[in-house]
């Protein structure tokens, strides 16, 4: 996506969301102002007919003798007040024959409405009916009891004076928010494709090469953390592409040399044979085979180490006795300790158990004892001992063999690294397979030197249920 077309989604998007937004707000207002009016105009309402009927009370109390109908009293009282409320009053009998009224006005028809109405006050028993959006009025009645006459009724029809609107003015405002907002929203959506910009100018620079370039971090919110993101997964990139290159010439180098010794041997024994010479050939086919092993050796473990690499195969996980395992490896490099007469000691724990892929633990300890012999001289010692540390079963495998220098110690490890001071064979792959078998399995490897010489240090999770038991 180009930053350009950024800029406008995030504009068009926030165009919309304060289109929305002010509609929203419009409809709010307008909707609150039409009810802050209507309780304005209940509450009104309500205080002039309780003392509209307080005063016709009044007045029919002083005169008891004479029907309201045909109070005159009544009537100036009822046509003075029509003309302080603004409205239109009259009083009715139930069947609505008599009707008494200061002014002829014609009674609206749709007056009925008010016994279909939603609200009766409890107390006085006031109908109020709401018809301000047709006509602009509002009915109310109330009954009426004096002695006279026990069932009449008094209407109040007020005329309603609806101030004037002001929702245009409203309007013009929200425009202006609105124009002022998406001025306001231009920078900001500047500031953030322009941010985008750099970190696809980054990725153009590492694709074409530039695997050192780093995007430059400025901010601690999401875009920043992006940029970090983005920064790790480049020194990712750049540490598999340059291992990539080192495995690459790594694996040309230990391939070459079996291989030219193979070519050798070919090219003497075509030039004995072309001389009729057999003699010596037995020699050479030996030292094919020879080569052609090691070859197998080292082209096995270059797939074991890619297949750990790509994490190709799960761990099939299981309980068992790491002990167990050590001790059936040792009777394996029986032949080996016998003829290099080695002094072997163990201090194993019997009863923690570990939880992981047996085959793939084997291969690791397999790689680790195996140097632990190959490196020590005749007659020298290997010692193997297992302590628990919190969490952790750690086994020690120390071989007397000289000091490395401080740096080999990390780095034997690395795929195909081999310390100067060894001149015994090897590819530099056992202990880099074994690491990351290690690691797998949610431990970690370490080597140290020791006074008893290089000292393999290893950590595995114990498996809880054991760790309880013991």
């Amino acid at each position: 996506m180009r930053p350009v077309k950024l800029y406008l989604e995030i504009f068009i998007t926030f165009l919309l969301v304060m289109i929305v937004s002010e509609t929203m707000i419009f409809f709010l207002f307008t909707d609150s102002e039409r009810r802050i009016f209507g309780y304005k105009i209940w509450q009104d309402t309500f205080v002039k007919v309780r003392m509209l009927k307080k005063l016709v009370d009044e007045k029919g109390r002083w005169m008891p003798d004479i029907d309201i109908i045909g109070n005159y009293e009544i009537i100036g009282l009822l046509a003075q007040m029509e003309e302080i409320y603004d409205a239109h009053i009259f009083i009715a009998d139930e069947d609505g024959t008599h009707v008494l009224r200061p002014s002829n006005f014609e009674i609206p028809e749709d007056i009925d409405l008010l016994n279909a109405s939603n609200y009766i006050d409890s107390l006085d028993g006031i109908r109020f009916h709401n018809n301000v959006r047709k006509t602009s009025q509002v009915y109310t009645s109330i009954p009426l009891k004096t002695r006279a006459n026990e069932n009449l009724t008094l209407y109040i029809i007020f005329n309603v004076k609806i101030p004037p609107h002001h929702r245009w003015r409203f309007v013009l405002g929200l425009s202006l928010i609105g124009v002022v907002a998406a001025f306001l929203i231009i920078p900001v959506s500047k500031f953030i494709t322009d941010r985008v910009k750099e970190l696809k100018t980054s990725a153009l620079r590492i694709a074409d090469g530039e695997l050192s370039h780093r995007v430059t971090v400025k901010t601690k919110d999401e875009i920043g953390e992006l940029g970090i993101a983005f920064n790790q997964m480049a020194e990712r990139l750049e540490r598999m592409i340059i291992g990539g290159k080192e495995l690459t010439a790594n694996v040309s180098h230990e391939l070459r040399t079996p291989l030219t010794r193979i070519r050798v041997a070919e090219e003497i024994l075509t030039e004995h044979f072309e001389k009729g010479d057999f003699n010596n050939h037995q020699k050479y086919m030996d030292n094919i085979r020879e080569d052609i092993v090691e070859l197998d050796i080292l082209i096995g473990r270059i797939l074991e180490l890619s297949k750990l690499d790509i994490h190709e195969a799960p761990l099939k996980r299981s309980s068992f006795s790491l002990s167990e395992l050590i001790e059936g490896l040792l009777d394996r490099f029986g032949p080996i300790i016998s003829h290099k007469e080695l002094g072997i000691s163990k201090e194993l724990l019997a009863r923690p158990l570990v939880s992981g892929d047996g085959e793939s633990l084997h291969s690791a300890f397999l790689n680790i004892l195996e140097n632990a012999t190959k490196y020590s001289p005749e007659k020298g010692s290997i010692r193997i001992s297992m302590v628990l540390a919190g969490t952790s079963i750690v086994t020690s495998i120390i071989n007397s063999s000289e000091a490395l220098p401080e740096k080999d110690l990390v780095r034997i490890f690395e795929p195909f690294y081999r310390s100067r001071k060894t001149k015994a064979p090897g590819s530099g792959l056992g202990l880099s397979i074994a690491s990351k078998i290690i690691e797998r399995h949610g431990g970690r490897i370490e080597a140290f030197n020791s006074p008893e010489g290089l000292e393999i240090r290893v950590w595995l999770p114990v498996e809880r249920q054991a760790k309880d038991n013991s």
